[in-house]
């Protein structure tokens, strides 16, 4: 499958509002291969040791799966869309973080519901370039949990965020509107940068919700407490270019 590059006019609009939608990224044997990939992480155990499983909780977090996933490998560091993040990143980048991610059928229950956060909320990421393409393995909306993105968010910078509760290790950042709904279907995907403000609402129907994040940053780039190197975190795929032998290099 061929993905036409960005035009210039996608590329002002991504650094304009923070994201682009939609852009179909997987042709109909990829995404069928991902759609079993992930019926089978999500019954069987969590690689991260049930991190994000929470009791109760609608949503399902299986995270840098890149290790147990070959399609998810193979579709994260040769797929058709990494011109596209090139584009926007730089030449250089890597893949750091891959994750399904699972609404389960959840009633009025509203136990699904994503806050607003960034990206970068979580594990920040410098310089802040980095590019998260979130793609639809079921057609998605409002009914059954689509994202909805804030457009310009990303030009506040790095927003401080709260705990959503104690026993939730989600995070939260208080938000006025209701943002723009993702409205995808299967194999499209919306692209955002890690500082711009996103959510998820619950799953009103009685079908999962499945969908595949990727993220990518600049492989020279620095992540989490101290500066420690991108390329030098577990699960990290350096897709062009080289790594630094040290981080000020």
């Amino acid at each position: 499958m061929d993905i036409p590059l960005l035009t210039p006019e996608q590329i002002e609009l991504f650094h304009r509002e923070g994201y682009i939608l939609p852009i179909k990224v997987l042709d109909d044997a990829t995404l069928q291969a991902l759609r079993e990939e992930e019926e089978r992480l999500r019954h069987g155990p969590n690689p991260l040791s049930g991190t994000f499983d929470v009791a109760g909780t609608t949503s399902l977090f299986r995270s840098q799966v890149t290790n147990y996933s070959a399609p998810v490998r193979e579709f994260g560091t040769r797929g058709p869309h990494l011109p596209l993040m090139q584009q926007l990143i730089a030449r250089d980048i890597c893949l750091w973080f891959t994750q399904f991610v699972t609404k389960l059928p959840d009633g009025d229950a509203s136990r699904g519901e994503f806050p607003w956060h960034q990206d970068n909320g979580y594990i920040p990421v410098e310089p802040a370039t980095n590019v998260t393409i979130w793609i639809a393995l079921d057609n998605v909306n409002e009914e059954n949990g689509c994202v909805y993105v804030q457009p310009q968010s990303h030009k506040l910078g790095l927003l401080d965020h709260q705990k959503k509760s104690e026993d939730s290790w989600h995070l939260k950042v208080t938000v006025e509107g209701e943002g723009v709904p993702a409205i995808l279907r299967a194999g499209e995907a919306v692209v955002f940068t890690g500082l711009t403000l996103h959510r998820s609402k619950f799953n009103r129907t009685d079908k999962p919700r499945r969908a595949l994040f990727l993220e990518y940053a600049d492989v020279r780039g620095t992540i989490g407490v101290g500066g420690a190197s991108v390329v030098q975190m577990p699960h990290v795929y350096v897709l062009s270019g080289a790594a630094p032998l040290t981080v000020t290099e």
